[in-house]
């Protein structure tokens, strides 16, 4: 017997125009938001950047897939 999906665990909680402002930060690098002086992005620091833009959550482990 197989395994069958039931679709995506969560809906998406960004909207169109956050994920286009959330690009826009990034492009910035992690020194504009203050991340220090290390010049990676890494899924914690998205997810404490999108926590801070949009007062939102996501775990690392829910993060959409590319």
């Amino acid at each position: 017997m197989a395994l069958k999906s039931k679709g995506p665990v969560s809906r998406e909680r960004l909207s169109v125009r956050e994920w286009d402002r959330l690009e826009a930060e990034l492009k910035r690098g992690p020194l504009a938001p203050d991340f220090g002086d290390d010049q990676r992005w890494t899924l914690g620091r998205i997810k404490t950047l999108i926590g801070r833009l949009f007062h939102k959550g996501y775990t690392i482990q829910g993060w959409p897939s590319c």
